[in-house]
């Protein structure tokens, strides 16, 4: 009985260290936070999280972030769209390189003294600036240990700018969390 129940524990605790390496979820890495605005109605929650990303383009102003859903009733709005994390030459003689993409949807949903943004990343998107080709690449395939098999290139990007992918997406959360739930004395 001892052995079958030390079998148990090191089963469970192998399961716990395990998750803890893969920050993924069925290859998709999810950031949720839910913050407090006391005495905010959802409808003034709602205003600011439509406003929070619109003057937002990221690096070189390469990200691009667009609304995709917006329900007043519901208070709800889902952003769409690409994180530029950097560029990496596969060839400097030619000039030949990749530029490395997040693919991030953000969901905010607001009750009246509360919002949730839930980020979520299914991909990453990899443009080269000679060829003009895109490749999504799954985000399960880059991290946490570059399973990716396919083109040289493109491991070599994602090798030097996948790291950047989930405390880019953190930030990104903590950012918008913290300019829809601003407290009253900032609003002009």
């Amino acid at each position: 009985m001892e052995k079958v129940f030390l079998s148990l524990v090191m089963l469970m605790v192998g399961m716990v260290i395990n998750a803890q390496d893969n920050p993924l979820t069925n290859g998709i890495y999810e950031k949720k936070v839910v913050v407090t605005a006391d005495s905010v109605k959802a409808s003034t929650l709602y205003v600011r999280a439509l406003e929070a990303l619109s003057d937002w383009a990221g690096s070189n102003a390469k990200s691009k972030m667009g609304i995709d859903v917006q329900d007043k009733d519901e208070a709800l709005v889902v952003y769409k769209g690409n994180v530029h994390l950097g560029f990496e030459y596969y060839s400097k003689f030619a000039g030949g390189g990749f530029d490395m993409y997040i693919d991030m949807t953000i969901k905010v949903k607001c009750k009246d003294g509360k919002v949730q943004v839930a980020a979520t990343v299914p991909s990453l998107t990899f443009i080269s600036n000679l060829q003009h080709s895109v490749v999504v690449v799954p985000l399960k395939e880059i991290v946490p240990n570059f399973d990716y098999k396919g083109n040289y290139k493109i491991k070599k990007t994602a090798v030097k700018f996948g790291p950047q992918v989930i405390p880019s997406t953190d930030l990104i959360v903590e950012m918008l969390c913290a300019k829809i739930a601003k407290t009253s004395g900032d609003d002009f």
